[in-house]
């Protein structure tokens, strides 16, 4: 297939695309004026997430588009998603399990999205009723990215012991990125039109996270301070989640090899 991949350059984007590449599909990635290089074997088509009138032309043609990149703020990311759509090449698209609510949730949840998250559920409606697909990915991890190690992994070093926000035992979907872009593979070439997806290997203590990142030790960053410095974001720390793939799994013979993060933060 001819595959268009936003966010190439970037964390997610950019272990897709690999995959996509390495599968034999034509990967053309999605480039803004100076951004970051992109490996030369794939081609490269100019646009602007930022830019949402330039998506629609820079769409155009594919047998997929998929959309991996940063979110932007709502305005933004609304206008990118319609421009994309408009192209008139099928679209899967990125959010999160942000876009759920806290407790027990699975693939047919409603959404109930958290604030950093209030515009996404309106996307994904869009996308499904033209017949894309959504991904929701839990906290991705590996490979020195993501905010594992990010923001925690630097939080540890810089206290001498792992740090979770809030109140002990939050807990939350995590996957390995090399699983997730296995699943938008799996999602490309094989879901039917109008589905959403879970990119989550496992659900975990955000304590135990910060314990395996601390040598053993952990402590509680106060929610109030850790406010000050994320904003939204560390809010989102506190809302417990515990969000199945179950159905992604057996729909799609999706199989995470790396299914224990503390297991991998150890090793």
């Amino acid at each position: 297939m001819k595959i268009l991949v936003i966010g190439a350059s970037g964390y997610i984007g950019s272990h897709v695309a690999a995959v996509f590449a390495d599968a034999g599909h034509d990967v053309a990635a999605l480039h803004r004026p100076g951004g970051s290089h992109l490996p030369a074997r794939y081609r490269r088509v100019a646009g602007d997430l930022a830019e949402p009138v330039s998506l629609s032309t820079a769409a155009a043609g594919y047998d997929r588009v998929i959309h991996a990149g940063a979110p932007s703020d709502d305005r933004t990311d609304q206008a990118g998603a319609q421009a994309l759509l408009a192209s008139g090449s099928p679209l899967l698209y990125t959010t999160g399990a942000a876009v759920l609510g806290a407790g027990a949730q699975n693939e047919d949840s409603a959404t109930d999205p958290h604030p950093i998250a209030a515009g996404r559920p309106a996307i994904e409606q869009r996308v499904l009723h033209a017949g894309g697909w959504v991904i929701r990915p839990g906290m991705v991890y590996g490979d020195g990215g993501g905010l594992v190690h990010g923001l925690l992994t630097a939080k540890a070093a810089e206290r001498g012991t792992g740090v979770y926000i809030g109140p002990p035992g939050t807990r939350w979907p995590v996957v390995h990125v090399g699983d997730l872009a296995a699943l938008y593979l799996a999602v490309a070439t094989q879901a039917p039109p109008g589905t959403i997806w879970h990119g989550a290997s496992e659900t975990v203590r955000l304590d135990a996270i910060a314990a395996a990142l601390g040598g053993g030790t952990a402590a509680s960053w106060p929610l109030a301070e850790a406010s000050a410095e994320l904003g939204p974001l560390a809010d989102l720390f506190t809302r417990d989640q515990d969000v199945s793939a179950a159905k992604t799994r057996a729909a799609l013979g999706w199989a995470p090899a790396s299914t224990s993060i503390v297991n991998y933060l150890t090793a």
